[in-house]
């Protein structure tokens, strides 16, 4: 086995056959391929392990990947024969359970496929405002928010002055001139006054405990300071935002953005999920005995919807629209309804 270890590296590092899948039956195989290992009359062949081996690997790493490979091959082998000894009942379930997966994942597929045709990327600044507008209770806060600066200075440090002038007008003349101070001086500038963060993230640029409460500092204006012992944290909150207030506009637009994506995708789903039905009813595909679910799959109510919402000079009545959808569905001659 050694040698064939050693043929194994030796062969992989010249180049890769081609491959085939392991685990065949004995009589399956040609007399020419090297046998590696068997398991109840099922054979894994040299070429098996060949085509598994990763490139670039070092003899000794090709060594343990044979021995490794090799290994979990026989213990496959050993646990499929074990499951056909006890889970043999269990199979039908099985079989069921892969295939409703399998299935799963084609719809899934089938899904993107349409999403993909039809989708608008695009999504506006007013679009997300009228979201945002529309949806205002959704985005109600468990936690505060804040936006402002933290600038962490040594207790040597004697421009404290400039510093916090420069602070206090971050507000209205923005970040720059404290980054200034922050370069020049080699001061730890943590700018937080262009996004909103929760508060307990700012707290974590600050000398605090998890044991204390900081509520206090949010309800002060202007710059303020807490001291560790080797250094002055001087910090302005800028803006608060708190706990049980409406999330600031501008704090939740990536979620605005991913739910309306997450909308028009399942619009464009149920539309053509709504056409597939409508279509195989109108093509005699469909054979089912329960009238209302039939009259249901012919019915678009989104479209009707539509209509009812774009109709400004004349309003459509839903039910007009109904009746004629059902004496269209009656003419359909091959469709019988009792």
């Amino acid at each position: 086995m050694q040698k064939l270890f050693n043929i194994l590296i030796a062969a992989s590092m010249v180049g890769m056959v081609a491959c085939s899948v392991g685990g065949d039956d004995a009589s399956d195989k040609s007399d020419d391929r090297v046998v590696v290992a068997s398991v109840d009359g099922r054979v894994l062949t040299e070429d098996d392990v060949r085509c598994s081996m990763p490139e670039g690997l070092s003899g000794a790493d090709s060594t343990a990947f044979v021995r490794m490979f090799v290994d979990n091959w026989v213990l496959k082998q050993l646990k499929m024969h074990r499951a056909e000894q006890v889970l043999a009942s269990s199979y039908d379930d099985i079989d069921r359970l892969v295939e409703d997966y399998r299935q799963s994942l084609i719809m899934r597929r089938l899904d993107q496929y349409y999403v993909d045709q039809s989708i608008d990327l695009e999504i506006t600044p007013q679009q997300i405002a009228s979201y945002y507008r529309s949806n205002a209770a959704a985005f109600r806060l468990d936690h505060h928010k804040v936006r402002g600066v933290v600038v962490r200075v040594p207790r040597t440090f004697r421009n404290t002055k400039t510093l916090t002038t420069a602070l206090s007008a971050v507000g209205r003349n923005g970040i720059s001139e404290v980054g200034a101070i922050a370069e020049k001086h080699n001061l730890l500038l943590s700018d937080m006054s262009g996004e909103w963060v929760s508060y307990s993230d700012f707290l974590s640029y600050l000398p605090t405990e998890r044991s204390n409460s900081y509520e206090s500092l949010l309800s002060r204006s202007g710059v303020q300071q807490l001291s560790s012992s080797d250094a002055i944290f001087h910090f302005i909150i800028l803006d608060v935002a708190r706990k049980g207030d409406i999330a600031p506009m501008e704090s939740v637009e990536e979620d605005i953005r991913r739910r309306l994506y997450s909308e028009r995708r399942a619009g464009i789903v149920r539309g053509y999920e709504e056409e597939l039905r409508r279509e195989a009813v109108e093509q005699q595909r469909v054979d089912i005995g329960d009238t209302v679910l039939l009259r249901s799959m012919y019915y678009v109510n989104v479209d009707v919807q539509k209509s009812v919402e774009q109709s400004a000079v004349e309003p459509i009545i839903v039910e007009e629209i109904i009746e004629e959808a059902e004496l269209n569905l009656e003419q359909m001659d091959s469709v019988k309804i009792e």
